[in-house]
């Protein structure tokens, strides 16, 4: 085997297809081809799935690269990346495939493109272990956009398990990106939302809306929270709440009264503000590519196997440590990441 391919286990930690994602993206950019084995060995069904093909797909088509073990169950993926050809395209993720998770793997390519990309992406939007289309779309981009990065998601349509039928537009920009602090949340006490309610009772949104909305006040938070409802292929319902870097969710479900979709997302968006910090736990994960490439520090809520998982990822690409201390200042509780070293004193 090539000396210079990048190996990479996947089973490392959680040993989701998180792995998976991240390296063909790193791949595509640094130009080093990637051998990952035993891909979600731990798994009940092992190997890749449907979703994860079609991350490696979409990468695929921007790089032209040369892809061995491609295929739903394979345990060993090796892609071979060649030269970046930036190109519009469209890609079906398959039924309730999260739409999220393939622009997820797509939006570091931003920073190495040199014409804008228009990508049309099919699936699902808003699909349980992953994170809703809104979220990616104000809170991922918010804050990447503040590092300089440039891109948009337009949703078109919404997709539901299991039938999905949502469809995003994605553009990609020529990004680059400045170092930026992102530690302390900025203390903003107007929390926007949305409830998206598609083919079921228009009462069931508003019962969302205003569980959701007594408790934001009953908080002493300033809620302003819109109802959006559709038609379309799938059938589904849910809120996604923001408060200025922090994104929280809940979908509905079977048997889940519409007011407890509100309160559990609203709980656990309190659970976030309370730590005080920038970036909740799901951005601390998805962030880590980025700051090798910005050199920026940012404060996050909680240290989560899929960012232990990232890092590691992110480490055998590229020439970087990354430093990971806990931080207890100005009533904020969490923990700060950096590549190189931090200055401890500074933060104490």
């Amino acid at each position: 085997m090539n000396k210079d391919v990048v190996i990479i286990d996947g089973s490392y930690l959680e040993g989701g297809g998180q792995i998976v994602r991240t390296a063909v993206s790193l791949s595509a950019i640094t130009q080093k081809p990637v051998k990952i084995a035993n891909i979600r060995k731990k798994r009940r069904n092992a190997g890749l799935a449907h979703q994860h093909v079609a991350c490696v797909k979409a990468v695929k088509k921007l790089c032209n690269a040369e892809v061995e073990g491609l295929k739903v169950g394979s345990e060993t993926l090796e892609f071979y990346p060649k030269k970046i050809s930036p190109k519009d395209f469209k890609l079906d993720v398959g039924t309730a495939g999260s739409v999220s998770l393939v622009i997820q793997t797509l939006l570091p390519l931003g920073l190495v493109i040199d014409k804008p990309v228009n990508i049309t992406i099919k699936g699902g939007t808003d699909v349980k272990n992953a994170p809703p289309i809104d979220y990616i779309k104000s809170i991922t981009l918010d804050i990447l956009g503040k590092m300089g990065y440039c891109g948009s998601i337009d949703i078109i349509k919404r997709g539901f398990y299991p039938e999905g039928g949502g469809e995003v537009k994605l553009k990609l920009n020529p990004s680059t990106l400045k170092s930026v602090d992102l530690i302390e949340h900025d203390k903003s006490k107007f929390v926007e939302g949305i409830v998206f309610n598609q083919n079921l009772d228009g009462n069931i949104p508003r019962r969302i809306r205003k569980s959701a909305i007594d408790l934001l006040m009953k908080n002493k938070f300033t809620p302003n929270i819109k109802i959006e409802n559709t038609k379309g292929l799938s059938t589904g319902v849910g809120i996604f709440l923001k408060c200025g870097t922090i994104g929280a969710h809940c979908l509905g479900e079977k048997g889940l009264r519409s007011e407890m979709v509100g309160k559990i997302a609203v709980e656990n968006l309190l659970k976030e503000l309370k730590t005080g910090m920038a970036l909740d736990k799901y951005m601390g994960d998805q962030i880590i590519p980025f700051l090798y490439y910005s050199k920026s520090t940012v404060g996050v809520s909680e240290i989560t196997n899929h960012t232990l998982t990232n890092i590691y990822v992110v480490e055998s690409f590229l020439d970087v440590k990354f430093d990971i201390l806990e931080y207890n200042k100005n009533n904020c509780k969490g923990y700060l990441i950096k590549c190189d070293m931090i200055n401890i004193a500074q933060y104490r």
